[in-house]
């Protein structure tokens, strides 16, 4: 028996060898793009080649049946050249104008809508949820696959004033990152503490280098070697659970979802923004979390009926001022949209992780 193949620690993969030879040839020479119709992107090069890009959404998180039917259609209509946006989108790229037709057919009888170009909402991202993740409150993917059956028409119709960017995160970690609407569980109270197993399952320097805040200490509890939490400090991130589940901070009645609105990255007409929360306390409601679903769905209606052509969400927000935005969206403005903490400084100043 031959000894296994050990992996190639070289990092990311060139992306050279799978470029489809159009986009090999003219590389950096393009003429100008256009869109013919929503999902299809046309690029013209100087040269006078011409490439289409039929963009299509999907879930992340496939199985093995799901990405040999995505192959089996790049290998019937697009010369076999696919790649996956950031947001899991699909981009099938052919040179023939005739197989553009055949290929959206395949995709939309296949179950992968094709849209997501223009000023539209675009393929929703997430982190991992429960499939992955050591830390999640809630499914994110499973928030998105609710969304964006509540969101398709939007998806495929080019009627946003410009391109929507949305987010789930399942932890207030975030790793979802900044997002025109970012969606995230809440937790709002500490860890509770299983002392009778901390001992056995916990390695408690590990758990207490872990807090950013340095809310985390050793302690003996009815004998036996535990942990402790300064609930002052405390900022219930549940960064602490993943080393140790004896730390459950998860709880179907304080963790709640929360919706953000305004965040960019990108420098274009304005700055890279974070969001800043509009909606607060929303029920964590598997598996639709229609309540997640009703705020989305009124931002977006207020947004597509007053921001401006190729505005994004944080400048449609600014322009009109923050009290407007929530009279425009009829989001409640409530106590916890009030950033009154003030103990930000002297609690991340006693990490040994954040000084500032």
């Amino acid at each position: 028996m031959s000894a296994p193949r050990m992996p190639d620690e070289t990092g990311v993969p060139d992306w050279e060898p799978y470029l489809h030879p159009v986009l090999k040839n003219n590389y950096g020479e393009w003429a100008y793009h256009e869109r013919p119709q929503n999902g299809v992107l046309l690029h013209v090069a100087k040269s006078g080649d011409k490439i289409w890009t039929v963009k299509a959404g999907s879930c992340r998180q496939m199985d093995v049946h799901t990405v040999r039917n995505i192959a089996k259609i790049a290998d019937d209509y697009a010369d076999g050249f696919i790649r996956f946006t950031m947001r899991s989108a699909l981009e099938f790229m052919v040179a023939d104008e005739s197989k553009v037709a055949p290929l959206i057919k395949a995709c939309e009888e296949a179950g992968f809508p094709v849209g997501g170009t223009g000023p539209s909402v675009r393929m929703l991202s997430h982190t991992q949820g429960w499939l992955h993740c050591d830390i999640p409150g809630t499914d994110a993917s499973g928030a998105v696959k609710a969304l964006m059956d509540e969101l398709i028409d939007e998806f495929r119709n080019q009627e946003m004033p410009n391109h929507v960017h949305i987010t789930t995160s399942c932890c207030q970690i975030n790793c979802g990152g900044q997002g025109d609407i970012a969606i995230n569980i809440q937790h709002t109270k500490p860890p509770k503490i299983n002392h009778d197993l901390v001992a056995n399952v916990c390695e408690r320097p590990s758990v207490v280098a872990r807090c950013p805040v340095a809310a985390i200490r050793p302690a003996m509890v009815n004998g036996k070697p535990s942990l402790e939490i300064d609930e002052k400090k405390c900022v219930a991130c549940g960064a602490c659970f993943p080393p140790c589940p004896p730390m459950q901070i998860n709880d179907p009645e304080h963790s709640k979802f929360a919706v953000w609105v305004g965040g960019k990255h990108s420098s274009t007409r304005s700055k890279p923004s974070f969001h800043k929360l509009v909606a607060a306390g929303l029920p964590n409601n598997a598996p639709r979390w229609p309540e997640v679903g009703a705020v989305v769905k009124q931002i977006l209606q207020a947004y597509k009926e007053d921001a401006k052509d190729w505005e994004r969400m944080g400048e449609w927000a600014e322009r009109l001022g923050w009290p407007q935005f929530f009279e425009k969206t009829g989001l409640p403005f409530t106590k916890y949209h009030i950033d009154n903490w003030r103990g930000g400084r002297a609690n991340l100043n006693a990490s040994a992780h954040i000084r500032f």
